[in-house]
Parts: structure tokens; sequence; C-alpha cells
């Protein structure tokens, strides 16, 4: 009887070892699901770790995880790294080491409780929507002894299962949290941020109800009467002129056209005041086209703005870099700047 139960010992140690050896040295997992927005601002929102909190399939789990960050704050080089309840989330970190808008982001990770891995989200288009598909791998024996290095295998076969579960859970809340932004789309916006050194203006302000034609017509006469005062005193225009929104309420406004100039000594007469320009961090978008175009722009600058967790500050300008007598209407070149207030991208 004992022979017996030594013989089926020794067979089964010996089945356990050939079908470890048979079993996959990798796991592959991957998940995927359709987003009803741009790529571009499924791009932005993975390719930082400022809202991974929002959407992660882990952070309900533990609530008191506590997560750190370090290098830059998105693209190759960005890390975040995590602590929490052994049982729940365990600790790691995870960075970002390749970034190719608007299709795929790659990033090494590291597990305390199984070791490196990588992880991939590839966006891809379908027609008004996108698909993105987010991936594991992880190397099963590296760094494992032979027998523990089998075992690891065995549990490699639930991996699927185990990750795959969080995985698609974490692809819901998170088609849910980037179908709360606006669907626009900003992959050809030029737009950086800036910081802008304030510069002495002469400048006429402008407050009314008035049309798009009347507040044209409005900045044009402005402009002419800071120019005919400038012409007078023989003053150089010192930078390109701009217009500043001081108020904007969708039909009321408070424009400052102006016209950077060197005031000391100036005699001002009429509508024409001395002051300063905006200065600060700013984001600015290169418009070229039409200024009748330019509410596209807007339009994706307001996006753009959402997407990367930018707030609005208390002060936008134009500056017209193009002289419209001297440029065709379709290659006028306008920057847009918008004032950053307390953008939660720093405080990630």
């Amino acid at each position: 009887m004992f022979k017996k139960i030594s013989y089926l010992i020794v067979i089964t140690g010996l089945l356990f070892v050939i079908i470890g050896l048979y079993l996959p040295k990798t796991a592959h997992v991957e998940r995927s699901i359709e987003v009803e927005r741009p790529a571009s601002t499924v791009f932005v929102l993975l390719n930082s770790f400022s809202t991974f909190s929002a959407w992660s399939p882990w952070s309900e789990r533990d609530p008191e995880t506590v997560y750190g960050y370090s290098g830059p704050v998105s693209g190759v080089g960005a890390r975040m790294s995590w602590s929490g309840d052994p049982r729940l989330v365990g600790s790691g970190w995870q960075e970002i080491t390749a970034s190719m808008p608007w299709s795929l982001i790659r990033l090494q990770m590291q597990l305390d409780q199984v070791g490196k891995a990588t992880s991939y989200y590839q966006i891809s288009q379908r027609k008004d929507r996108i698909n993105l598909t987010w991936g594991f791998d992880m190397n099963l024996v590296e760094g494992q002894g032979f027998f523990s290095g089998l075992l690891v295998r065995y549990f490699g076969l639930f991996f699927d299962r185990w990750i795959g579960a969080d995985y698609e859970a974490g692809l819901a809340r998170f088609k849910a949290y980037a179908e709360s932004f606006p669907a626009v789309d900003f992959s050809n916006l030029e737009a950086e941020i800036v910081q802008v050194e304030p510069m002495d203006i002469l400048y006429v302000t402008m407050g009314r109800r008035e049309s798009a034609e009347g507040i044209a017509a409005g900045l044009a006469s402005a402009f002419n009467e800071i120019s005919q005062l400038m012409d007078v005193q023989s003053i150089e225009m010192q930078s390109q002129p701009m217009a500043i929104t001081r108020a904007w309420d969708g039909e009321d406004y408070r424009f400052d056209a102006a016209i950077p100039a060197n005031t000391a000594g100036v005699e001002l007469s009429g509508n024409v005041r001395a002051g300063t320009s905006p200065g600060g961090r700013a984001v600015r978008v290169v418009h070229r086209g039409p200024y009748e175009t330019m509410a596209a722009s807007y339009t994706q600058l307001a996006a753009y703005m959402a997407v990367h967790g930018i707030a609005e500050g208390r002060v936008s300008w134009e500056v017209y870099v193009s002289d419209p007598g001297k440029t065709l209407p379709g290659e006028t070149v306008t920057h847009i700047y918008f004032l950053i207030e307390d953008p939660k991208r720093d405080a990630r």
C-alpha cells in the first residue's frame, strides 16, 4: 500500500513537471471597447496618469490607496506608483515607455505580487468612433527558479480570467468618463502652453450688445483711432495688434482693441488709453485662415482645455499676426491666447 502511494506521488509529480513544461511561458490578456469620442480625446486621457483614478477599475476597490507621481506630466517617462491593501490592489508602479499620437501608448509595469509586465493602449478609428484595446503581457518564468517557474505557468492559465475581468470593468468606466467630454476632434489644433510677458499698449475699450459684424467694425474703428494718434505723435508699433476680451457672456462683451507701443510721454486723446497687455501662463493656438472661421478654432480649444484639465483664466486675447491689407484671407495667421488659472494637470 505504501509503495502504491509512493508511486502515485512520483507519477503525480512527474505529470506536474511534464505538463508544466508544455504550458505557455508568457501570459497575454486583451480586452476592447468602442468609445464614441475622437482618438485625440482618448489618447490625451490615457497618455497621463492625472485622471487614472477617475476610471481605474481598482480605485473603488481600495479608496485608501496612496498614489505617487514622478517624471513629466504626460508622455514617455510619466510614472505612477501606488501602495494599497495587499489583498485588494497591492503595490507597484507603471511608466509610459512609448507614446504615439493618436494611436498607441505602451507602459512598463512592476507589480510587487507578480513581477515585471508590460501593457498597452491601442486606439483604432472606426467611422465616427474609436476602438480602444487594453492589453497586458508578461513573461511568467523570467527571474523564476525551475519549480517556481513551473508553478507560475499554472497560475498563468488564470490570468485571462483575473486580469481580463478588471480590464473589462476599467474599459467600461473609461468609456463613461471619456464620453463626458466634448465630442470635438482637436488632433490638428496647433496648441501649446507658453509664458507670456506683458507689454505696454495703447487701447480703446468697447462694450455693448453687438453682432459679429458690429464687433468687427468696432475693432476696425478702434484700431484706426489708435493708429491716428500714433501717427500724429510718431509712435512706432512694437508688436502686432491685439483684441483683449475682458468680459463675455455670449451677448454682452468688453473688448480692448490694443496696439503694443512705448507709452512713455504719450499725449492721450479721445478714447485711447495707455495700459498693459495680459501676461502669465497661457494656452496659445495658431489659427490659419479667415477671421470668420475662427469659431472652429475656439471650439477645438475649449475641448483641448477640458480634456487636458486646464482651467480657463479671466482673460483671453487674439493677436493678429498677419497684416490683413497685405495677406490673402486664406493665408491669414492669428494667435489665440487663453490665460490659465490653476490647471488641474499641475495638481495631478
